[in-house]
């Protein structure tokens, strides 16, 4: 009996295309072990082709012998399209795990470049919206808004002599009666290892440690790098906290203009001056131990700071110190301090900085002259009358409306931080000091008669007085404290 013809639909009678051979399991007569109908269609997917269907002849009668030879021959056409579809499949396989690996490596990638990326810089513009020059740009102003810009400087000007971190004066404080006081607020803002480290400064290791010293404020990983005399360190935020023992809390983003927490705790601490926060003063600080430690924290822990004009980065330390709320990291107020332009301080910092990471002193750098803020330091800010002694203080407390009192220290019941209102009104001073003047005349047969404790500016009014410091005071060519033991 002759065997059955195989033929592709579409495909001449007599002729059996070789480039379309059916599937082998169809030319053995059935699914014995071979693909189905089914299975040789997505076989012909995977390949990219349609797989042909051949059908026998009805007419031809099959040969038992060629049956068996082409059931063989079927089987091993079998296991060469098995082999196929798990090479396609195996393929398929590779390349989505190739594509896996690239997507976690672009991804890894975006991660890397996001740690590097400043959302800030989205928003900085280089003119106003008048087109104008910014204030912060130009050199003819100076802007005391010390959170938009610190107060402009020309480049030369940062190539001064550096300056001698100052050092709390203990005979000062504690004559004053404002000693307790001081110690309080630095505690609350965690300062105490720093306020007591007064180890020796030197010229070299401040001058380059300041001048070089980069605050990047990246949004996952902010970091700082300075220069420890020749050599270049990076390091982050939260270990730049640790070398200075400051506790790594709050936001380290820039400070808005005006902050009203900070607002009104300006307001609160000069009996409501209503100037803004960027032209306001030290000297408006009414208690004394608030406006100690404000002296003392401008050229001691913010490294460049000036001493006249009061700026949302000295609140932000008073806010933790006289409220306990740690809304501001003060480690990234003292980096951006640092980083700005202005007459160089921070000797402290780098000395501890120096410690933290176990580098070398040189020993040839020169130690700089050591500074206090005694009682020459406090007259020359206006703290205290150009008469005042050790033991014979007379505090001088300045009025929004350009009145100033003079009071004698100490004054533990008037001026106390733990009083309810941390600023006094000029009538509270009067009534305190009527009441002090009829005790001290009954107590003594020889006193002297009171007299008027107001002293008024001419020409002064509720926005602005004589100043007798000029605006931009710094310690600068200060050079007539004498070194103590």
């Amino acid at each position: 009996m002759a065997p059955k013809r195989w033929f592709a639909p579409g495909a001449n009678d007599g002729e059996a295309s070789s480039s379309h051979r059916a599937p082998p399991a169809l030319r053995a007569g059935g699914n014995r072990g071979g693909l189905r109908i089914g299975e040789a269609a997505r076989v012909g997917v995977a390949l990219g082709q349609p797989v042909p269907l051949l059908l026998p002849k009805p007419e031809e009668e099959e040969d038992p012998d060629m049956r068996a030879a082409l059931a063989l021959s079927a089987a091993e056409e079998d296991t060469k399209w098995l082999h196929l579809v798990v090479a396609i499949r195996t393929s398929a396989m590779e390349e989505e795990a190739r594509q896996q690996v690239e997507e976690a490596e672009a991804s890894a990638l975006l991660e890397e470049e996001m740690k590097k990326f400043n959302f800030g810089e989205l928003f900085k513009k280089g003119t106003t919206s008048t087109g104008r020059p910014s204030r912060a740009a130009t050199r003819l102003r100076r802007s005391y808004n010390e959170d938009i810009i610190a107060p402009s400087f020309a480049p030369e000007e940062d190539n001064g002599a550096p300056n001698a971190s100052s050092f709390p004066c203990y005979d000062f404080l504690r004559n004053a009666g404002i000693l307790e006081d001081f110690f309080t607020l630095v505690n609350r803002a965690g300062l105490t290892t720093y306020v007591g480290d007064e180890r020796e400064q030197y010229y070299m290791l401040t001058k380059i440690f300041v001048e070089s010293f980069k605050f990047h404020n990246k949004q996952y990983e902010p970091t700082v790098a300075f220069k420890i005399y020749g050599n270049p360190v990076t390091m982050g935020l939260e270990d730049f906290c640790r070398a200075l023992d400051i506790a790594p809390v709050g936001t380290a983003s820039r400070i808005d203009d005006n902050p009203r927490d900070l607002l009104e705790l300006y307001r609160g601490i000069t009996d409501d001056d209503c100037r803004t926060i960027q032209r306001g003063k030290i000297r408006n600080i009414q208690l004394p131990a608030i406006k100690y430690f404000t002296y003392y924290i401008a050229t001691s822990i913010l490294g460049r700071e000036n001493t006249s004009n009061i700026s949302s980065y000295h609140l932000a330390f008073l806010n933790i110190a006289l409220t306990g709320r740690t809304s501001y990291h003060l480690g990234s107020l003292i980096a951006r301090r640092l980083s700005n332009r202005g007459p160089i301080f921070g000797g402290t910092i780098a000395l501890r900085v120096l410690t933290y990471l176990r580098l070398p002193l040189d020993p040839n750098d020169v130690p700089l002259a050591p500074r206090k803020l005694d009682i020459a330091a406090m007259k020359s800010h206006h703290f205290v009358t150009a008469d005042s002694t050790l033991d014979n203080m007379v505090y001088r407390m300045l009025f929004a409306d350009g009145d100033e009192k003079e009071i004698p220290l100490p004054q533990p019941g008037l001026l106390s931080i733990d009083r309810q209102s941390w600023s006094c009104t000029k009538e509270e001073v009067d009534e305190h000091m009527k009441i002090q003047d009829f005790h001290q005349q009954h107590d003594s047969k020889d006193a002297e008669p009171s007299y008027d404790y107001t002293v008024t500016y001419p020409g002064a009014s509720s926005s602005t007085y004589p100043e007798d410091d000029p605006s931009s005071s710094y310690y600068g060519d200060t050079t007539s404290w004498d070194r103590w033991d």
